[in-house]
């Protein structure tokens, strides 16, 4: 009895100092921020970019202008995405984070696209938008839609399939 109450203690015991370990996530960042640069005499090469020297970063590497302004539509699709990312601000680097503008033209589209890391949010400035995204197998592929106008966001969960149809 006394060998079976320690066995029990000694696997409690493992799991207790192994269990922190098996909890995923993004480690925490070394360094406040990583301004991407694409010369390696700056620094440390992380996520497909080097470091710029922290004390060479400016104001400007967390700044970019212009996303205000409509972009032409010819094409195909009917949209037009602006991205906004480490390549045009260089000061998103390793921050998880993007963002894009899309112009449509009349019955424009955004076609079925994923983002496999990261969640996306829309917001409508201008007309009526048609969005959704589908479940993954395990929930029976459900489709979830709505109809958006101006002022109103639209969260899309990170991975799953999802789209934007203008609506007029």
């Amino acid at each position: 009895m006394a060998m079976k109450n320690l066995s029990f203690l000694a696997v409690l015991s493992l799991l207790a100092l192994t269990l922190p370990l098996a909890i995923a996530s993004d480690p925490s960042p070394l360094q406040d921020f990583c301004v991407g640069v694409n010369t390696p005499s700056d620094g440390v090469f992380v996520n497909g970019k080097f470091c710029k020297d922290p004390k060479l970063v400016t104001v400007d590497d967390f700044f970019m202008a212009g996303l205000q302004n409509a972009r032409p539509v010819a094409n195909v699709v009917g949209s037009n995405v602006t991205a906004v990312n480490v390549n045009n601000l260089p000061g998103l680097n390793t921050l998880g984070i993007s963002l894009v503008r899309i112009d449509y033209g009349v019955n424009g589209q955004n076609p079925p696209h994923t983002h496999p890391r990261a969640t996306e949010i829309l917001y409508v400035g201008h007309g009526k938008l048609l969005v959704g995204f589908v479940t993954s197998n395990g929930d029976g592929n459900r489709l979830f839609t709505k109809t958006l106008n101006e002022g109103d966001v639209f969260v899309f969960p990170e991975g799953l399939i999802c789209y934007e149809l203008t609506y007029y």
